[in-house]
């Protein structure tokens, strides 16, 4: 009796495999994952520090003009003040300096301070000046 045998050429087994395995393709995925993970979180930091610097950068340019106006309506002696712009708060006050008392000369400070994300933030400014003389 003939045996009929095949005319394709067999290869051996691992010359065969076409593609990646299963256990490839979880290890590919979860590196992907893991990586897609640090980009996130990358991405969302950096939003968030977009976000607080342009808070803080709003709160200068408030701090400064509120600064600016009460220079102009400087009293002559010790002071307080206060307001809000929206959900900044300043509060403004003149600090005679103890060793320039005669002369007139005092520290303006301007503080401005608004709910920062988890806790509160806030800008200082602080300035010297010559008090009006009243009298």
């Amino acid at each position: 009796m003939t045996t009929l045998t095949s005319r394709v050429p067999t290869l051996p087994k691992a010359e065969r495999q076409n593609g990646f395995s299963l256990i490839e393709m979880l290890a590919a995925l979860v590196i992907l994952g893991l990586a897609l993970g640090v980009l996130y979180q990358a991405a969302s930091g950096a939003t968030r520090n977009a976000r607080v610097s342009a808070e803080y950068a709003i709160a200068t340019t408030l701090a400064e003009s509120q600064l600016d106006a009460f220079l102009v309506t400087l009293p002559g002696e010790a002071a307080r003040t206060q307001g809000q712009f929206g959900v900044y708060r300043w509060e403004g006050w003149v600090e005679l300096i103890p060793a320039r008392e005669e002369s007139g000369i005092a520290w303006i400070r301007l503080r401005v301070s608004w709910p920062g994300e988890g806790q509160p933030r806030s800008v200082s400014l602080r300035t010297a000046s010559k008090l009006r003389n009243e009298a």
